[in-house]
């Protein structure tokens, strides 16, 4: 099992990034994952190079989730996508002519956009891959002006909302692929969206399926990840793709770690290729103990060779 720990905190200190990194190694993890948002790219492009090269140098893959943009990726921090914000025409319309704040993945604009930046980010920084953090656009069926020229048929917009949204992601990751084949491709849905999994798989340039399995975050039994994780599980090993399942060692207090602690047996037991959580992340009620409970449970999983060959990266 691959372990990845989510890396959502500054870049800022080298002194401070190279003891999280090398904490975070220790645990067995050989990956982290960082978000970087428009605005940050913008403002600290050197921060970000230094400090995904400190965690390739203790051993770390690095991959980068896509925070915001479009505001169709989830991100931690809450800030609106700018892409969309000065491109107002390329959000979502719905039936009664109200604009969401969200980009329309049909729209052709944003959608070269958004394949130029990733190029860009690919070519520009050490990057051993791209996480795809719980796609939206489902939730509202869009009559702007293409998505209408493409599907005339009303009663077919659900559906092509679907379709496009498949496509959409597959041409993501085709975009990734494009620049390096060795670059690797997640898309992590939450468990509402399980039935996108199917889909998804067909993807050729989607290397990993993933799914948070936040049980208390979604206000339901722990029992429901274990529910979770078989659906993704074994549609994943049908199609020959990978699977990946995070564990929720965030927003957790005394009585819920009991519960983490079972969450992590589940996750174990369905025997996922890669199991995700993050680093002292945020409202723990003890984030030391949640931490160190965290490594515990990670340190239970069979390690790997703890060495890997650091990928070459050129600079455009």
């Amino acid at each position: 099992m691959d372990i990845t720990v989510a890396y959502f905190h500054p870049l800022l200190h080298p002194d401070t990034i190279k003891r999280d990194f090398e904490q975070i190694r220790a645990t067995g993890a050989s990956s982290i994952v960082y978000p970087i948002h428009e605005q940050e790219d913008q403002r600290w492009p050197r921060d970000l190079e230094r400090g995904l090269l400190q965690a390739q140098d203790v051993g770390l893959k690095t991959h980068i989730s896509l925070g915001r943009y479009g505001n169709l990726f989830a991100g931690p921090s809450l800030m609106p996508s700018w892409y969309t914000f000065r491109h107002p025409h390329s959000r979502v319309l719905d039936r009664h002519g109200r604009y969401h704040e969200i980009s329309c993945f049909n729209n052709q604009p944003f959608r070269q956009w958004l394949f130029d930046e990733i190029e860009r980010l690919l070519r520009s920084y050490p990057i051993n891959g791209i996480l795809i953090d719980e796609p939206r656009g489902l939730e509202v069926s869009c009559f702007c002006p293409v998505c209408r020229a493409l599907c005339p048929d009303v009663s077919d917009l659900v559906r092509f909302r679907r379709r496009s949204m498949i496509d959409f992601l597959g041409e993501l990751c085709a975009c990734v692929k494009r620049v390096d084949a060795n670059i690797k491709t997640t898309a992590v849905l939450l468990p509402l969206d399980l039935s996108l999994v199917e889909e998804l798989t067909t993807l050729p340039a989607l290397d990993t399926v993933g799914c948070h399995v936040f049980w208390n975050l979604l206000h339901e039994s722990v029992c429901q990840v274990q529910a979770w994780g078989n659906t993704l599980v074994q549609t994943t090993r049908q199609h020959q793709k990978r699977s990946q399942l995070w564990l929720q060692n965030f927003s957790i207090d005394e009585e819920m770690e009991k519960e983490m602690e079972v969450a992590f047996h589940h996750i174990t037991s369905v025997e996922p290729d890669g199991i995700g959580c993050y680093y002292y992340w945020r409202n723990n009620a003890d984030p030391e103990r949640i931490w160190n409970s965290t490594r515990y449970l990670l340190r239970r999983i069979p390690r790997r060779q703890l060495h890997w060959q650091k990928a070459h990266v050129t600079s455009q």
